[in-house]
Protein backbone atom coordinates (compact mmCIF):
# COMPACT_ATOMS: atom_id res chain seq x y z
CA UNK A 1 0.00 0.00 0.00
CA UNK A 2 1.23 3.59 -0.79
CA UNK A 3 1.42 6.33 0.98
CA UNK A 4 1.67 10.02 0.80
CA UNK A 5 4.81 11.86 2.34
CA UNK A 6 2.26 13.56 4.31
CA UNK A 7 1.17 10.77 5.72
CA UNK A 8 4.43 9.36 6.31
CA UNK A 9 5.87 12.25 8.07
CA UNK A 10 2.81 11.77 10.58
CA UNK A 11 3.17 8.24 11.22
CA UNK A 12 6.99 9.19 11.64
CA UNK A 13 6.30 11.75 14.07
CA UNK A 14 3.69 9.30 16.15
CA UNK A 15 6.41 7.02 16.05
CA UNK A 16 5.56 4.33 13.98
CA UNK A 17 8.52 3.06 11.72
CA UNK A 18 7.74 1.87 8.39
CA UNK A 19 9.37 0.06 5.41
CA UNK A 20 10.67 2.43 2.77
CA UNK A 21 11.49 1.61 -0.53
CA UNK A 22 14.76 1.10 -2.45
CA UNK A 23 13.68 4.28 -4.58
CA UNK A 24 13.67 6.08 -1.69
CA UNK A 25 17.06 5.19 -0.35
CA UNK A 26 18.45 5.31 -4.05
CA UNK A 27 17.23 9.29 -4.45
CA UNK A 28 19.14 10.40 -0.87
CA UNK A 29 22.62 8.34 -1.86
CA UNK A 30 22.51 10.29 -5.51
CA UNK A 31 24.83 13.58 -5.39
CA UNK A 32 24.47 16.82 -6.78
CA UNK A 33 27.25 16.10 -9.84
CA UNK A 34 25.19 13.14 -10.78
CA UNK A 35 22.99 15.28 -13.17
CA UNK A 36 22.73 16.73 -16.06
CA UNK A 37 23.49 20.44 -16.51
CA UNK A 38 20.26 22.04 -17.33
CA UNK A 39 20.24 25.52 -19.07
CA UNK A 40 18.16 27.30 -21.70
CA UNK A 41 19.73 25.82 -24.46
CA UNK A 42 19.29 22.40 -23.14
CA UNK A 43 15.41 22.76 -22.06
CA UNK A 44 15.23 24.42 -25.82
CA UNK A 45 16.38 20.75 -27.05
CA UNK A 46 14.02 19.11 -25.00
CA UNK A 47 11.24 21.10 -26.06
CA UNK A 48 11.78 19.65 -29.81
CA UNK A 49 10.95 15.96 -28.10
CA UNK A 50 7.67 14.76 -28.58
CA UNK A 51 7.60 12.36 -25.03
CA UNK A 52 8.65 15.80 -23.25
CA UNK A 53 6.28 17.93 -25.15
CA UNK A 54 3.26 15.11 -24.18
CA UNK A 55 4.05 14.93 -20.85
CA UNK A 56 4.21 18.65 -20.12
CA UNK A 57 0.38 18.25 -21.73
CA UNK A 58 -0.94 15.72 -19.82
CA UNK A 59 0.55 17.67 -16.25
CA UNK A 60 -1.36 20.70 -18.14
CA UNK A 61 1.98 22.95 -18.60
CA UNK A 62 3.35 25.31 -20.98
CA UNK A 63 6.76 24.84 -21.72
CA UNK A 64 7.29 28.53 -20.22
CA UNK A 65 6.13 27.67 -17.34
CA UNK A 66 9.47 24.96 -17.00
CA UNK A 67 12.39 26.51 -15.74
CA UNK A 68 16.16 25.22 -16.03
CA UNK A 69 18.16 25.36 -13.22
CA UNK A 70 21.78 23.98 -12.28
CA UNK A 71 21.01 20.74 -12.54
CA UNK A 72 17.56 19.91 -13.11
CA UNK A 73 14.37 21.37 -14.36
CA UNK A 74 11.95 23.57 -12.38
CA UNK A 75 8.84 22.36 -13.35
CA UNK A 76 6.47 23.93 -10.87
CA UNK A 77 4.47 20.99 -9.67
CA UNK A 78 8.39 19.25 -8.99
CA UNK A 79 11.47 19.21 -9.95
CA UNK A 80 12.89 17.01 -12.63
CA UNK A 81 16.70 15.33 -12.54
CA UNK A 82 18.45 13.56 -15.44
CA UNK A 83 21.27 11.19 -14.37
CA UNK A 84 24.46 11.37 -16.62
CA UNK A 85 25.29 8.38 -18.73
CA UNK A 86 27.93 6.98 -16.27
CA UNK A 87 25.45 6.95 -13.17
CA UNK A 88 23.13 4.89 -15.90
CA UNK A 89 25.21 2.37 -16.43
CA UNK A 90 26.18 2.20 -12.79
CA UNK A 91 22.35 1.08 -11.87
CA UNK A 92 21.89 -0.92 -14.64
CA UNK A 93 24.83 -3.31 -14.42
CA UNK A 94 23.53 -3.57 -10.68
CA UNK A 95 20.01 -3.75 -11.47
CA UNK A 96 20.67 -5.60 -14.82
CA UNK A 97 17.22 -7.74 -15.81
CA UNK A 98 15.27 -4.54 -14.20
CA UNK A 99 15.54 -0.97 -14.05
CA UNK A 100 13.44 -0.16 -11.11
CA UNK A 101 16.01 2.51 -9.83
CA UNK A 102 16.36 4.51 -13.27
CA UNK A 103 13.58 6.42 -12.45
CA UNK A 104 11.77 7.31 -9.06
CA UNK A 105 10.53 9.97 -7.37
CA UNK A 106 10.46 11.06 -4.23
CA UNK A 107 9.61 15.01 -2.23
CA UNK A 108 8.51 15.69 -5.65
CA UNK A 109 11.93 15.43 -7.05
CA UNK A 110 11.41 13.07 -9.93
CA UNK A 111 14.75 11.78 -11.19
CA UNK A 112 15.36 9.85 -14.64
CA UNK A 113 17.31 9.43 -17.43
CA UNK A 114 17.46 11.86 -20.32
CA UNK A 115 14.42 12.01 -22.64
CA UNK A 116 16.34 10.92 -25.47
CA UNK A 117 17.18 7.37 -23.70
CA UNK A 118 13.52 7.17 -22.01
CA UNK A 119 12.34 7.76 -25.88
CA UNK A 120 14.18 5.15 -26.82
CA UNK A 121 12.53 2.60 -24.70
CA UNK A 122 8.88 1.40 -23.75
CA UNK A 123 9.72 -0.06 -20.84
CA UNK A 124 11.17 3.48 -19.77
CA UNK A 125 8.38 5.09 -21.05
CA UNK A 126 6.33 2.32 -18.99
CA UNK A 127 7.97 3.61 -15.49
CA UNK A 128 7.96 7.29 -16.19
CA UNK A 129 4.13 7.71 -16.91
CA UNK A 130 3.47 5.39 -14.19
CA UNK A 131 5.53 7.34 -11.30
CA UNK A 132 4.08 10.51 -12.90
CA UNK A 133 0.88 9.50 -12.44
CA UNK A 134 1.40 8.13 -8.88
CA UNK A 135 3.43 10.99 -7.29
CA UNK A 136 2.64 13.76 -9.52
CA UNK A 137 -0.77 13.84 -10.86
Amino acid sequence: MAITSRQFNQLSEMGISLWQSRARQNAAQTKQDDYLPQNQESLTELSKQKLFSDILLSLNLTLGEVKAQDNHLDVGLFNWYFLTKEIKEKATQADAPKQNSLIHCVDNKLVSPSIETIAQSANLKKQLWHIIAKHLL
